[in-house]
């Protein structure tokens, strides 16, 4: 498959130190995951501070520059991918934490990291998504609510689940249409279609989600990995796109 180069935008780095991301263990939610949200959270913090947009979404995994035309993942939980920036994390502490209030096990993630920004962006673009719960059971249809703020938009709704990556959205039944700006819509858009969760085996299931808008319509060809969906959105001008990410887990 062939990737369309694309120039190298202005970028700066702002660092952070002391980051804070927190997550509580319950029944539901094992140490090991408390630990993968509250580095998320660590992330998206860290984002926030460097001043990247709100609109924040998180993979784990690392994005580098190869001959200044694409982009390469290698898999790490010390990276991450957001919206406008990147963080690259050069220090990292893990605690749990007894909160006496709350009487409840938090697992506490401290970071500090070099937040890359793209100069090139459009503030006022932003993919706005809810009702999306980070616990479902075997069976549960999945639904969520999403608005594009400030320009009609193509939608593309990647899943990643044990089993490999899908595109959801658009498909044989919903096809690619045009997102109004500022309406709200759900998803799945069609009555025809339902989103049901399932696991893969074992006692649970994590499953990744990214909802990428863009100005054009810019189709997506090709297997659906973490890595080609990467080049595919990194190769979009930074003010042409905007996205959400988000991490379940299905009981």
């Amino acid at each position: 498959m062939m990737w369309v180069a694309f120039p190298l935008y202005a970028q700066k780095v702002v660092k952070v130190k002391g980051v804070e991301g927190r997550w509580q263990v319950s029944d539901n939610v094992t140490l090991k995951e408390a630990e993968e949200r509250a580095l998320m959270e660590a992330k998206k913090e860290a984002l926030r501070r460097a001043g990247v947009m709100e609109n924040v979404w998180s993979v784990f995994g690392q994005i580098t520059q190869e001959d200044g035309t694409e982009f390469e993942e290698a898999y790490s939980q010390m990276n991450i991918l957001a919206i406008g920036g990147m963080v690259n994390i050069t220090k990292q502490t893990v605690k749990e934490v007894w909160d006496v209030n709350l009487h409840a096990l938090y697992k506490v993630v401290t970071i500090d990291a070099e937040v890359k920004k793209e100069d090139k962006v459009d503030n006022s673009y932003a993919l706005e998504v809810k009702g999306i719960s980070t616990l479902y059971k075997e069976g549960d249809r999945f639904t969520c609510r999403i608005k594009v703020h400030g320009t009609d938009s193509y939608l593309k709704f990647f899943w990643f689940d044990s089993n490999g990556g899908a595109l959801l959205y658009p498909n044989s039944y919903e096809g690619n249409n045009l997102l109004k700006a500022g309406k709200e819509y759900s998803i799945p858009f069609s009555n025809a279609v339902d989103y049901l969760m399932e696991k893969q085996g074992g006692e649970s299931e994590k499953i990744n989600m990214m909802l990428v808008a863009t100005k054009d319509n810019i189709p997506f060809t090709g297997e659906v990995t973490y890595q080609n969906v990467l080049k595919w959105i990194y190769a979009i001008p930074g003010d042409q796109r905007c996205a959400s990410y988000d991490m379940v887990m299905i009981k």
